[in-house]
């Protein structure tokens, strides 16, 4: 009995138990001092919630760096029994081991920045550059931080200053991500995809478009022109193609989409909801000239409730019989 509650002291004396508890603990306490004295919120915490706030957060974060510092002692006697002193384990502790959380979370970071650059092919350079850079960043960071652990697997040191700066770098990465993820579409949608050759990738990776925009662009067609930029905060989706197809007839473009459509006319007739259409013809040779001369077959429209189309979205064909004009267009915002 007296020996464990010996060993209980010791632990509540060591270093580790005095990291994990103090530290979190310092954190939470400033925190909750700060929800505290903030005058600027009408719930900001009394006295009363400070004091109970501090006695939830002591016991739990007790409990908590005391399982894990017994946990460490446990094991610690039982290396001394076998004769693995600290220094011996660490000679002992295989490469892989000393690599593997950065080494996992490059592989991590690396398939998160495939999903932040997936759509950039197509853009020009440049622009792809910066996008490139700005997902992998994280991946980089910590391949180098592989590297250099490898480079200096002997030197307990050096291997223990980089796992502790790839733990600290990990608790960032959900706010890097966040600001990552804004950067990358305000440098798309300020460098909008024009160039037709990569027409067919961006129709392939956006769902629900290609049962109206045909998978690739018809051949024999002419002044073919596409738009594509996604959109930030106000600035909504917007997908485009257009071209001049001479061989194309309204009955036939009426027998293709008439069934599809929820609504069929000119722009000028269309007036519920008010604003819907605004944006139909953007970036065609057709915006603010000869809009009304298409036959809009709208497939999908929507809008919110303000009366002026705030936030809405559409998926629109249009065909222009006097000059052979074909435009697929959407907008979501």
């Amino acid at each position: 009995m007296g020996n464990e509650i010996h060993e209980k002291k010791n632990i509540l004396k060591s270093k580790i138990f005095l990291k994990l508890f103090f530290i979190p603990y310092g954190i939470w306490f400033i925190l909750l001092f700060i929800a505290m004295t903030d005058k600027t919120d009408s719930d900001a915490f009394t006295w009363g919630d400070f004091f109970i706030g501090n006695i939830v957060g002591f016991v739990v974060l007790f409990i908590i760096a005391f399982s894990i510092a017994l946990l460490h002692a446990k094991k610690e006697a039982k290396d001394l029994k076998m004769g693995r002193t600290p220094e011996k384990k660490w000679q002992e502790t295989s490469t892989f081991k000393k690599i593997r959380f950065p080494l996992i979370m490059s592989i991590i970071t690396f398939l998160i920045g495939l999903f932040l650059s997936y759509d950039s092919v197509g853009f020009p350079l440049k622009v792809r550059f910066i996008i490139l850079l700005i997902a992998y960043i994280p991946f980089i960071l910590f391949l180098i931080f592989v590297i250099v652990i490898y480079k200096n697997k002997q030197k307990k040191k050096v291997v223990s200053v980089f796992k502790i700066i790839s733990i600290i770098f990990t608790f960032l990465l959900l706010h890097y991500y966040f600001v990552a993820l804004f950067l990358v579409l305000i440098v798309e949608a300020i460098n909008p995809m024009t160039n037709p050759k990569y027409y067919s990738y961006h129709i392939f990776i956006t769902p629900g478009l290609k049962k109206v925009f045909p998978s690739k662009i018809p051949k024999d067609v002419e002044n073919v022109k596409f738009f594509y930029a996604p959109g930030v905060l106000q600035g909504g989706t917007r997908y485009m193609l257009y071209y001049v197809d001479k061989n194309m007839t309204l009955d036939q473009f009426d027998k293709k989409y008439q069934k599809q459509a929820e609504w069929i006319g000119h722009q000028d007739e269309y007036t519920e909801p008010s604003g819907l259409l605004n944006g139909a013809f953007y970036g065609t040779p057709a915006k603010f000239k000869n809009e009304n001369d298409y036959i809009i077959y709208l497939i999908d429209g929507r809008c919110d409730d303000s009366g002026y189309c705030n936030h809405g979205a559409f998926l629109m064909v249009a065909f222009n019989e006097k000059t052979h004009e074909v435009v697929y267009s959407t907008e979501q915002w």
